[in-house]
């Protein structure tokens, strides 16, 4: 809408009839004009001050916008000079009217600033509607300028401000749009359609770092596509190393083309699957011949290529299974002929190794059980029939001979049992054979035996003793006595003990 300036409606003054002065009144008192006469003076006055401020503003005149009228025939009572308005203002008005103007200015030259900014990008390429409205208050407001319509100019500016407002808030939009529309391209192949959809952003953000990558990848696309074709073809004949080779010329190119990831992803599947065949092959070579490490490393090699393969997975558990089984039977055959040659604690470590890898074996604890107790047997009379010397002690005697009572309950004794029973009965026997003794004292002396009782006085005396360990008690006149002891080992030959206490 147009404003129409409203100017408070003037004063006729009519001036006082037109007498002129003499000469000689020239220097008389101003006091002396005519009242009227004064009037027309100060009116010349504030005219001619309007001019001049008129004169002072910056001499601007936009260009009139697409759709725009021209301005308003010389004879339009909308076309009135400012120096009229300004001179039938007062001076109070004159001044507001200033500052308007002043205000529109400012607005006038930071409408103008974004308009400047958004032609820049080429706004008209991508926002054509909201410029044509920006442009439509822009003249607007130049329209109501120019009719000294300031308060209506301002309005005006500040409705093309918010229109450039607008359009920037549609601009992030329109990038994504044309971003999208030049990825689509590439994706098709269309090189000219991505290379003008990038080319679109650059010309709003010339540092776009995507849109430039984009318009880099639209420059090297026909060349691409071919390298994907003539590796497609590589591909169909079986010559996998020569494609792998063009895929690899073209990645460097672009590597973010589909077909060439794909392609590549391709070759790089066939490959791992050859790799996986071979491992296979590998593991299942191993497991016929019974080298489980072997199956192991393969299978795992399998894995590494595809853990979720049921090839794979199949082929660990039969390895598994197999070494289990193969080292079940080991274990069990290390136990029997550990029991052929009666190493009865090696048969117990091998059985129990056996229910280690599986705990269910039928009769296998038991044969554990079994090979513990005689393995505890075979120790025991070897432990006894070692240390002869406490044979002759009543309680290890006693448990010598339980030991030896157990080992003859066996039904099918061993060659080493039968003789591990023999040589502990040896060694009682030994331990209640006497032995003929020879005592050595100085004459003088009086010698008693614990257990045997008093001896007399001797320089040497034979008698019979069992073998064990002995107390004698050694008596001189004027003297302490002497205790003095000694052992006798079972089957010593003609020991002689001297049992000559101190003087």
């Amino acid at each position: 809408m147009t404003d129409t300036p409203t100017i408070a409606p003037r004063r006729l003054i009519t001036p006082a009839p037109f007498q002129p002065i003499s000469m000689a009144s020239a220097g008389a008192d101003s006091r002396s004009i005519p009242v009227p006469l004064r009037a027309i003076t100060v009116l010349l006055v504030l005219a001619l001050a309007a001019v001049g401020l008129l004169l002072m503003l910056p001499r601007w005149t936009p260009p009139t916008p697409v759709g725009v009228d021209p301005a308003p025939a010389r004879n339009s009572p909308a076309n009135t000079s400012a120096e009229q308005v300004t001179a039938a203002l007062p001076l109070d008005d004159e001044q507001a009217t200033a500052g308007a103007r002043r205000d529109a200015q400012d607005l006038l030259r930071a409408t103008l600033a974004r308009l400047a900014q958004l032609q820049a990008s080429h706004v008209e390429r991508w926002d054509r509607s909201g410029l044509h409205g920006l442009q439509e208050a822009l003249s607007s407001g130049e329209k109501a300028y120019r009719e000294t319509r300031y308060r209506a100019a301002q309005d005006a500016y500040r409705v093309a401000l918010t229109q450039a407002d607008q359009i920037d808030t549609r601009l992030p939009v329109v990038m994504a749009r044309l971003l999208k529309a030049g990825d689509r391209a590439l994706a098709a192949g269309n090189s000219a359609q991505a290379d003008s959809a990038f080319g679109e952003v650059l010309a709003i953000r010339p540092e776009h770092r995507e849109a430039t990558l984009g318009r880099a990848r639209a420059a090297t696309l026909d060349r691409v596509l071919a390298l994907v074709e003539q590796a497609e073809a590589y591909e169909q004949m079986g010559e996998e190393d020569k494609a792998r080779a063009v895929y690899k010329d073209a990645a460097k190119l672009d590597e973010h083309t589909a077909s060439v990831k794909a392609g590549r992803a391709r070759l790089a599947g066939s490959a791992r699957a050859r790799q996986l065949r071979t491992a296979l092959s590998a593991g299942h070579l191993a497991l016929a011949r019974g080298d489980f490490n072997a199956a192991r490393r393969a299978f795992q090699d399998a894995a590494t290529l595809d853990d979720a393969s049921a090839e794979v997975v199949a082929g660990q558990r039969e390895t598994e299974r197999r070494a289990a089984a193969a080292a079940i039977a080991a274990a069990l055959d290390r136990a029997t002929r550990a029991q052929s040659t009666e190493a009865w604690r090696e048969a117990a470590r091998s059985y129990g190794a056996a229910l280690a890898l599986d705990g269910d074996l039928s009769g296998v604890a038991d044969r554990k059980r079994a090979a513990e107790q005689r393995a505890q047997l075979d120790e025991q009379l070897d432990s006894l029939r070692k240390d002869a010397s406490a044979l002759t002690e009543q309680n290890q005697r006693e448990l010598a001979n339980s030991t030896v009572a157990r080992a003859q309950a066996i039904a099918t004794p061993g060659p080493r049992l039968r003789a591990q029973i023999s040589a502990l009965r040896s060694a009682l026997e030994l331990a209640r054979a006497p032995l003929e003794v020879t005592l050595l004292s100085d004459g003088e002396a009086e010698v008693a035996l614990d257990g045997i009782g008093s001896l007399g006085h001797f320089s040497e005396h034979r008698l019979d003793l069992l073998p064990g360990h002995y107390r004698a008690l050694v008596r001189r006149a004027g003297h302490a006595d002497v205790r003095i002891e000694f052992s006798l080992m079972p089957g010593a030959s003609a020991p002689r003990i001297s049992l000559q206490g101190a003087p």
